[in-house]
């Protein structure tokens, strides 16, 4: 099998690259010419430097490939709808129309569960409406999703799309080093006693939902919420961490109502100066835990036959390790 992943130098990306590679299947990763390649050293995959914007060259790069994992985006809670539709939206179409050209079997599109809003969710499944906050990277999640679907259906493209929960584990620069280097300095607070549901998606759990996605005939055509199945709360999954980091867990707790006014208030103030880069607090964090955010797995486990592997100690285990090794 000859697999396409684009942003293979990125965290779920060179996690997939990985795990491909090592069960056989010739890999291509697409990156810029700009990209930090560090996660995939020791890696055998060829890889091209030709970015997402010309279809075209992406179309010859294509060929041959029995499924393009289309991994790439921009994940963040800061920037302008303007770059976010460019990373996200025109980058999803340039993508689609390769594969198409290029005759694919199929496209896998890494999605996320934030097109659901975080409006409140228990049990949350496939058929909820989407509700996306008002933030850039939701709706553009939304807005490439929906493309996705149209795109298959017109270029007779098979499609799987994937909705991982808060992802984490090794090779997360975006959030886990952040969360542990607060945990460890004493600095993390809880938002209403962390007694809202999270849904913690070890990464090698869900590259094996993203692997059965592209392998899978019934997974033509379909769309897919994976996070690793436990109902647990953030003050539960925090302590967790701790644990394994050996320290003291968080206690101290805010409202959320306050800390969002100031969230809201931080982020005009940023974004008046000019900031590139997000305040400490922003409303897309502070709404993520304010609320109930947990989803359930059944249809991945009925149609993919997905069951998470590695337990929750042993993926925290396994992320510290990795942080610690980074720190050396």
């Amino acid at each position: 099998m000859k697999a396409i992943i684009t942003g293979a130098n990125g965290f779920i990306g060179s996690n997939l690259a990985r795990r491909l590679t090592s069960d056989g299947w010739r890999v291509t990763g697409i990156v810029r010419k700009t990209s930090d390649l560090t996660f995939l050293h020791g890696i055998d995959l060829e890889l091209v430097d030709t970015g997402l914007n010309d279809a075209g060259v992406l179309a010859g790069t294509f060929a041959g490939a029995d499924v393009v994992f289309h991994c790439a985006a921009r994940a963040s809670d800061w920037g302008s709808m303007e770059i976010f539709r460019r990373s996200n939206v025109d980058a999803t179409r340039h993508v689609m129309e390769a594969a198409a050209s290029a005759a694919v079997r199929r496209v896998v599109f890494i999605s996320s569960t934030v097109v659901y809003g975080f409006g409140g969710h228990v049990d949350t499944d496939e058929s909820a409406p989407k509700r996306p906050e008002l933030f850039p990277y939701c709706l553009t999640k939304l807005e490439a999703e929906r493309l996705v679907e149209q795109m298959a259906r017109e270029r007779g493209v098979e499609f799987a799309i994937i909705r991982p929960g808060n992802v984490f584990g090794p090779n997360d620069r975006i959030t886990m080093i952040h969360l542990l280097d607060f945990l460890e300095r004493g600095r993390f607070i809880h938002v209403n006693g962390g007694r809202t549901l999270t849904c913690p998606t070890y990464v090698e759990n869900l590259v094996d939902a993203i692997v059965l996605a592209g392998t899978r005939r019934e997974a033509a055509n379909e769309d897919f919420i994976i996070t690793d199945g436990l109902r647990i709360t953030w003050r539960e999954y925090i302590d967790a961490i701790c644990g394994v980091l050996r320290v003291r867990p968080p206690r101290l707790s805010v409202s959320a109502g306050p800390v969002y006014a100031l969230a809201a208030l931080m982020e005009w103030a940023w974004k008046r100066a000019g900031a590139k880069d997000a305040p400490i607090i922003t409303r897309y964090r502070i709404g993520q835990v304010r609320r109930d955010y947990h989803f359930s797995i059944e249809k991945a486990r009925r149609v993919l036959g997905f069951e998470p592997k590695v337990g929750l100690d042993e993926a925290i285990g396994r992320t510290v390790a990795w942080y610690r090794r980074r720190e050396e």
